[in-house]
This record gives C-alpha cells, structure tokens and sequence, in this order.
C-alpha cells in the first residue's frame, strides 16, 4: 500500500509519497551501515541493496509532481541516489539517522536548488545532478583528473523529444531549454573508450560511474557503483537485462566495449 506520509521537509510544500515498506528498508540500512568514508558506506550500501527488483518510470506516478522514495523497486538513478544518501544520513547522524533525514539529503540532490516546484524542477540531466553535488561539497567530479578529456556533446534531448516525457508541457518546455542552456555553458567532459584501461586504475570502491551516451542530446544512459574484485574495476548497477541490482560480472571497461554504439567513455564521480 503507498502511504503518502505526513513527515514535511523544510522548504518543501509536499509530502514524502513512500510506502511503510520503503521505509523499513532505508532505516534497517542504514542502521546496519558500518562508519567508514561516505564512499566506503555508498558501496555497503550498494551490497545491501542487491536483489533490489528494476522498475522504470518510478518518479513520474502523479499529474503533479511528488517527492517519491521508492526503496523495495529501484532504477539505474534511484539506486545510486539512494545508496549515497543512505551512507551521507548514516554517515552524519549515526544512531539519529531516520527516514526523514534520508529524505531531506535526497531532496537537496535531487531537485534544483533543494526546491520541489513542478516537474521541471526535478534534476533529470545526471550532469546537473552531478554538478550541483559538486555545489553543495557531496560529491566530486574526478574525471578530468583520471585521464578524461573535453567532450562535445550538448544536451538537448528533453526538449528535442518531448513526446516521450508525458510531464512535459507548455508551462514548463521553457525551464526545461533554460537548464539544458545552463548545462551546455560549461563544458562536459569524459574517459573515452580506447583510455579506459589506465583510467581503471584510479577508480575506488564507492566511486559513481556514469556510463556516457553517444546518442544525440543526451549526456549519461547508465549510472552504477564501483566495487572492485577480482583484481578489476566491477561495480553494481541496477540493471534492466537481470531486472534488479546486481554485481556485474565484467569490469567497467568490459562494459563499454560491449555497447560500441551506445556508449562514448565514462565519468568517475567520487562522493566526499
């Protein structure tokens, strides 16, 4: 049963839409989290959350938008969302951590300015995501700094291909093109493919691997979490092919190499 739950957030006009269950799963996680870096306890996390089923589409329930905390049902986005917010909340408030803690971090990260207003105020570009982590001290892009380079690829693909995103419309198409503009002010950088074999060798347990697009307008198709073993660079995504979050068995660089078409490198985001 969803439970639209009563806890309010400051700064917030809505209610947490989230079911006991979800709940349950967030405070019984973090309570078990052992203290470490935030990266250490993303990846713990993580391991704690396979099995997790794959769902798509899990934030766009409502006409209006709803701050939705799903738990037991996850997307590629969601997972690594809440695996960060799940370790930042244990991380910060030991004991204290509860659920509406978890909220307010995942709020602050997933809408722009900490602020729900509409559908175009969610942060749908990982890049932006990323960016105002950076902003607000969580997170830091690494990519430049492990072999990356420059990569000319605008974003656009909300705007561009409306039709697939029922929620947008004529009162929000303009926030929509605004923040793609914001986005396409700065440059976008990434580890091409051919670079990866060096570049696997800086990346550390808990690092957020964003998976970068070839298609055209937009910047990231996949996000996972880094978990090295086996002597290689692995990592844990919740995945459409196994229909949950699992451990994948190639290495990050293997990964790429097997979407040619799809996928131009990687982004190596570390949380602090």
């Amino acid at each position: 049963m969803i439970l639209s739950m009563a806890l309010m957030l400051p700064g917030a006009d809505s209610a947490i839409v989230a079911s006991a269950a979800d709940k349950v799963v967030a405070e019984k996680v973090m309570a078990s989290l052992e203290q470490g870096s935030t990266a250490e306890m993303t990846l713990d996390a993580a391991k704690r959350m396979l099995g997790t089923p794959y769902v798509g589409g899990l934030l766009d329930g409502g006409e209006d938008e709803e701050f939705r905390l799903p738990l037991e049902k996850t997307d590629c986005i969601i997972f690594v969302e809440t695996c960060l917010n799940l370790a930042r909340t244990a991380k910060e408030h030991g004991r204290e951590a509860d659920f509406g803690k978890f909220a307010s971090g995942v709020r602050q990260m997933r809408y722009r300015g900490g602020i729900i207003d509409g559908y175009a105020s969610r942060i749908h570009y990982t890049t932006e995501w990323i960016r105002q982590g950076e902003r607000l001290g969580i997170l830091k892009d690494v990519t430049l700094e492990s072999g990356g380079r420059n990569y000319d690829h605008p974003v656009s693909f909300m705007s561009s291909h409306p039709d697939s995103y029922p929620h947008i419309n004529d009162d929000n198409i303009h926030s929509i093109k605004e923040a793609e503009d914001t986005l396409n002010s700065i440059p976008y950088t990434y580890i091409q493919t051919s670079d990866l074999p060096g570049a696997e060798k800086n990346i550390r347990d808990g690092d957020i691997i964003c998976f970068v697009s070839k298609l055209a307008g937009l910047d990231i198709s996949h996000v996972a979490i880094a978990c090295l073993h086996d002597g290689k660079a692995g990592f844990i995504h919740a995945s459409t092919t196994a229909g949950k979050v699992i451990v994948d068995d190639r290495s990050i660089s293997e990964y790429v190499r097997s979407r040619p078409k799809s996928l131009a490198g990687i982004k190596i985001v570390r949380p602090l």
